[in-house]
């Protein structure tokens, strides 16, 4: 009885950060959906990390705005989500994988957000961009797929390379828009910590 009991353990072997995220963005999600409407509007609008957001709540709106997903529909990407951070926990830690999560986030957000304040400044973009929503979770699951680049196997590794980003170009020629630029530099983002990560994972020559 023992062995199956650690056996069934086994399989949620570092889910810990996973299962806790996924958690808090259903709970806020359906939290939303049993709300009016006026109310799930303002609540997107105050957690986006919009350009109006960032430059008066940076902190609050970068990390709020990694934990809701507006609509119901939307929370399938937490299957992904969990798959990801379980399988980054288990080959480096909680900790590297939510520097990875968070680097993701951030680092899309900012490069997204630079580029329309240049767009509004320089004039190209309608100034109301910068009240525009921007919630979601899938810079940190596109930052956490890339930094999962680094251990799939070299045979392998270019094939896992080019699909995420051939789909994601494929999505910025058809329907372009910051979204889409958001998710590749999350995920290019993710390529290089996982190059870190690997480097790091690698004892140096000559150590037992």
């Amino acid at each position: 009885m023992r062995p199956r009991r650690a056996g069934r353990w086994g399989l949620l072997r570092g889910s810990e950060l996973a299962v806790g995220y996924a958690l808090v963005v259903l709970v806020i999600a359906i939290a939303l959906h049993a709300s009016p409407d006026h109310l799930q509007a303002r609540f997107v609008q105050d957690t986006s990390s919009n350009l109006v957001n960032l430059r008066r709540f940076p902190l609050r709106v970068l990390l709020l705005s990694a934990l809701v997903v507006p609509d119901v529909a939307g929370l399938l990407i937490l299957v992904p989500l969990l798959v990801a951070l379980t399988a980054a926990t288990r080959w480096l830690g909680r900790g590297p994988t939510l520097v990875a999560l968070v680097f993701g986030h951030v680092g899309a957000t900012l490069f997204v957000a630079s580029l329309l304040l240049a767009g509004v400044t320089n004039g190209r973009l309608d100034p109301s961009v910068a009240r525009a929503p921007d919630v979601g979770v899938s810079y940190a699951l596109a930052g956490v797929v890339g930094m999962l680049a680094a251990r799939v196997p070299r045979r392998w590794r270019w094939a896992y390379v080019l699909t995420p980003t051939a789909g994601l170009g494929l999505v910025l020629l058809l329907a372009p828009d910051f979204t889409a630029v958001g998710h590749l530099t999350a995920l290019a983002v993710g390529f290089g910590l996982g190059a870190v990560a690997a480097r790091a994972a690698v004892p140096p020559a000559g150590t037992g």
